[in-house]
């Protein structure tokens, strides 16, 4: 059930990361994208403008007790920091990898720090992160794997032959490149590639093997239905200490995984997954792997599923008792 004192902030159109947060936390996720796209910089004043005076409207209007803000952009924590000290509302900030790898928002990390110091208390993906907003004088929760229950399914009809996803956005820090010439060298396998095929380079699209299918941005119901359906799902990323949602959403439904080898997935994903170093020869080794051991590695993930649901179980229990103390004082 929900709590009309708690919300969920997120200045993008759709989060589901944010969307399992606030189900577990018993906050409404709120939602809000003014001018989405890429922008000049007038343009781009404008819509954290926009947005800047949506939420501090928002918050002024319902009087919220707490409010969970995403980090990214940088200037919604910061509007609720200004807030807390104007109407004494509480914060938690839910901290999503790239303020701290990336170089658009690492910038702002000393200034940062105080938003987190003053929070209820912060999530995070992984410890190494923690241990950073802890040096900070912040409360830390880390977050990593989150369990994605309860969803809309519509089934999809998967041709003949083994069947991996391909989860993701065409964005920098993705192999994507790599997965196609891998794709290439496995003509017997089909691959379905999950992202808006308007941010995809043209040339990735047109010179794909014929056993590479671009997708295309999918509703939910259907993209649920898709990954489902799948022998494996694939989510790689380049950079280290960047926890993959894919990753979470494959696990939660038992689809055996191929993500990148860094520190942070392998601690995460110990059973059930198979790692690669991004490069194509290793990605072709470890399909050729998963599909091998397939009935394996689906048992091993429907493991993890279970550990890391009671786990999550005990762990949300406890912030929300924690919440509901601080809250009561």
């Amino acid at each position: 059930m929900r709590s009309p004192e708690r919300v969920f902030l997120t200045w993008l159109p759709y989060s589901r990361r944010s969307q399992t947060l606030a189900a577990n936390f018993q906050a409404e996720p709120v939602y809000f994208r003014y001018l989405a796209g890429k922008h000049n910089v007038p343009k781009a004043v404008l819509r954290y403008l926009v947005m800047t005076v949506h939420t501090i409207l928002l918050v002024l209007r319902r009087r919220p007790r707490l409010v969970f803000v995403m980090n990214q952009p940088i200037f919604l924590p910061l509007t609720l920091f200004l807030l807390h000290f104007l109407t004494r509302v509480r914060y938690v900030v839910d901290s999503h990898s790239g303020l701290f790898i990336k170089p658009q928002w690492r910038w702002s990390l000393p200034m940062m720090k105080y938003v987190y110091r003053y929070s209820l208390f912060s999530i995070v993906t992984n410890q190494r992160h923690r241990e950073l907003v802890t040096s900070w004088g912040a409360n830390v929760e880390v977050l990593g794997a989150l369990s994605v229950d309860h969803e809309e399914v519509e089934p999809f009809t998967r041709p003949e032959g083994p069947c991996l996803v391909v989860i993701g956005t065409f964005a920098e820090d993705e192999p994507t490149r790599e997965v196609i010439e891998a794709a290439r060298q496995l003509p017997q396998v089909r691959f379905f590639v999950t992202g808006a095929v308007k941010n995809a380079p043209p040339d990735l699209v047109s010179g794909a093997p014929d056993n590479v299918t671009f997708t295309d941005f999918q509703p939910r119901p259907r993209y649920v239905g898709l990954v489902q359906a799948m022998d494996g799902a694939m989510i790689l990323v380049k950079n280290d200490n960047v926890m993959q949602m894919g990753a979470y959403e494959a696990m939660s439904w038992a689809v055996p995984i191929v993500t990148s080898d860094w520190p942070v997935l392998r601690e995460n994903f110990y059973r059930g997954a198979i790692f690669t170093d991004n490069s194509t020869a290793d990605i072709v080794r470890a399909v050729r792997e998963l599909l091998e051991r397939r009935d394996y590695y689906r048992e091993e993930i429907a493991r993890l599923r279970t550990e890391k649901r009671q786990a999550w179980d005990q762990q949300i229990g406890r912030i929300n008792g924690f919440i509901q103390q601080r809250l009561s004082g």
